[in-house]
């Protein structure tokens, strides 16, 4: 571009606040600075200037569930646990990541995935912790709360803040998959199948896609809209999805191969004794949703109100033995010894669908 161009750009970017504090224009800086890899990816001409203002001024309604607790939302505590605790969910993680990356030709180090909804990086923590180097992607952090994304920059991860029904910076064919996961709830009905035309655009071709969320009806989906929206600050109530809904959304964008199916998403705490694991467990899952209107008081959770969690707990996240995905999961919330200590697990089962962009027409 001629310095002309340049400057004119820097002062419209300069005028569209990305993160608060922080414009278009110095998160474009920084991330050169900071991540030269993802500023690879980042086009600041491919969206005019003023559908880049209209994104973010859009996005500002979207996030309120997890900005902080002055801001009416239960991201403090959200990001919190998912900060300190994060590896209690990497079953569920690891598996999605090996759908995504499972089947490529190329060493997983020389990858790139979009994580679409991930909030402040649990994903990538968790990959990295568990993974040696060369079976680890490049994974872009993309998210719609600005606390969340503030968050994943703090730990010095790459992350994006955007929309996934418009990615104004992202250029067509830039991953080599993209997942969409734990939040697609949180996207409108009305907007899901743009949000999904858009992974299906930024998609390299013969490039993955892995949808997950919970099915209307099984426990886990009615933790969410019964549980949380009872004992939240934010209430819960939104629209889940029935696997046609899921398969739909993936071959109505365009996608093949698809496939739907459950995959098991536990929570999982290891303790030296069993009375440890079961009630950091509890407490994890407290901190985790934000449960204050089991203490509606303020103060500290007692001994009562773990016993009143656990009681909810075992209510509403048992399954029937026969419908989970694996023969290794447990039924309901459960503690076994485990080598030289305890495992104290709650059962979650997910929704997932898979599919890829078709490789490109042979000339």
């Amino acid at each position: 571009m001629t310095t002309a161009l340049v400057e004119g750009l820097q002062d419209a970017l300069s005028q569209i606040a990305v993160l608060p504090g922080v414009s278009a224009w110095e998160y474009l800086l920084r991330c050169r600075a900071e991540h030269p890899e993802l500023s690879r990816l980042l086009n600041p001409t491919r969206t005019p200037v003023e559908g880049i203002a209209r994104a973010y001024q859009d996005m500002g309604g979207l996030a309120t569930h997890f900005e902080g607790k002055l801001e009416g939302g239960r991201g403090d505590a959200y990001r919190k646990a998912q900060s300190d605790n994060y590896l209690i969910r990497s079953v569920g993680f690891l598996h999605l990541v090996d759908l995504a990356i499972g089947n490529a030709a190329d060493p997983p180090s020389s990858l790139t995935v979009l994580d679409a909804l991930g909030g402040n990086g649990t994903l990538t923590r968790i990959v990295r912790a568990s993974r040696s180097p060369e079976q680890v992607p490049f994974i872009v952090t993309n998210d719609v709360s600005p606390r969340m994304v503030e968050s994943a920059l703090a730990q010095g991860l790459p992350a994006t803040r955007q929309p996934l029904q418009d990615l104004i910076w992202f250029d067509d064919a830039s991953f080599d998959a993209v997942v969409v996961a734990y939040g697609t709830h949180h996207i409108p009905t009305p907007q899901r199948p743009a949000a999904l035309a858009e992974a299906f655009r930024v998609l390299k071709p013969g490039g993955h896609i892995v949808l997950q969320d919970f099915e209307i009806g099984c426990p886990t989906t009615r933790w969410y809209s019964d549980v949380l929206d009872r004992y939240t600050a934010t209430g819960h109530q939104f629209d889940y999805f029935t696997r046609d809904q899921f398969r739909d959304l993936l071959v109505g964008n365009g996608f093949s191969d698809v496939a739907v199916g459950d995959a098991y998403d536990p929570f999982v705490v290891h303790a030296d004794a069993p009375d440890d694991a079961k009630r950091q467990l509890l407490e994890y899952v407290y901190t985790l949703f934000a449960l204050e209107k089991l203490v509606p008081d303020g103060r500290q959770p007692d001994a009562p109100v773990w016993e009143e969690l656990e009681s909810i707990v075992r209510s509403t996240c048992t399954f029937d033995p026969a419908a989970l995905p694996t023969a290794s999961a447990v039924h309901t919330l459960t503690v076994v010894q485990e080598g030289g200590c305890y495992r104290a697990e709650i059962p979650r089962v997910a929704l997932v669908a898979t599919g890829r962009r078709p490789p490109a027409s042979l000339p």
